[in-house]
């Protein structure tokens, strides 16, 4: 199962502003189930056909035709079905925080004084009405003849959507302030799901979050609930036994993609582990396959 990190997949230019607005026009014609996603940046989704299930582990969002949904950033499971349709078709707005700050402190004259609703989930699901489905209309109509839209359309189409629901529902819209998460976070978790195969240590995985050591465990522990090195002794034996019972390979080739750097390790954690040796554990798999 692939994991896709968004928006950063979908950016063709590296040297892209971090903070900038991402708008694409999707559009499927397939059933797609439990994709695992990475939302790096909070996302606005104006679903217009099709049927959206977004999993977070703490809520479950269903999205259906003529909804929008805003997602805080986090790692989520989603699901993308046709539902009667011949396509599933949405536009995707990704903004960060940084993004999101600027506007509340641009209009905060509009936001003074407003309680939000009560309740926090990470998600906050909007009817679209008249003016969303022009707003729609318009914006396929540029993404289609224009393609990549110039930087400071993307921040005017943001601002614009962002105000509509603020004067639409200036209590809801205040409740995304509540969604927004943790930046520092998703770096943290960014970071070690995408070094589960690589022979990098724990004080690697600090550097590359730009922290000490121990601001690194102390806040891997807050997310993940253990050490990093039980995190990545589990993870990386769950991704060997993956390739034991999906490839063709042999035990002796698969401990290098799952970072252990000689095969007696690998077989003694591997062991100690699932309780056989990862030549056992193939050939036990072998004979209860159909």
């Amino acid at each position: 199962m692939n994991t896709y990190y968004l928006p950063d997949d979908l950016l063709n230019d590296p040297s892209a502003r971090p903070d900038e607005v991402v708008i694409r026009y999707y559009n499927s014609d397939r059933d797609s189930v439990r994709n695992r996603i990475v939302l790096n940046q909070n996302m606005i989704n104006l679903l217009v056909s099709g049927t959206k299930t977004i999993i977070y582990p703490d809520a479950t969002a269903v999205v259906h035709a003529g909804e929008l949904v805003v997602l805080s950033t986090g790692n989520v499971l989603t699901s993308e079905l046709l539902a009667g349709t011949d396509q599933f078709t949405s536009i995707l707005f990704y903004f960060s925080n940084n993004v999101f700050n600027r506007f509340l402190i641009k209009y905060d004259h509009l936001i003074k004084g407003i309680t939000p609703k009560a309740g926090q989930q990470p998600f906050l699901i909007f009817q679209q009405d008249t003016f969303i489905k022009h707003f729609i209309t318009s914006l396929k109509a540029l993404l289609t003849n224009a393609g990549v839209l110039p930087a400071e359309v993307r921040l005017l189409r943001i601002e614009e959507l962002l105000l509509y629901m603020l004067h639409a529902d200036p209590e809801r819209f205040q409740s995304i302030r509540i969604i927004t998460r943790d930046k520092q976070q998703l770096q943290i978790r960014k970071v070690v799901e995408s070094q589960i195969g690589q022979l990098t240590t724990v004080d690697d995985l600090a550097f590359l979050c730009h922290m000490s050591t121990s601001t690194f465990k102390r806040k891997f522990g807050e997310i993940y609930q253990t050490s990093p090195q039980k995190w990545l002794l589990t993870k990386r034996l769950e991704l060997a036994a993956d390739l034991l019972r999906a490839s063709d390979e042999s035990p002796a080739s698969i401990y290098m993609k799952v970072g252990y750097q000689n095969h007696s390790s690998f077989s003694e954690a591997f062991k100690n582990h699932f309780g056989s040796t990862p030549s056992e554990y193939r050939l036990m798999y072998l004979n209860v396959a159909p």
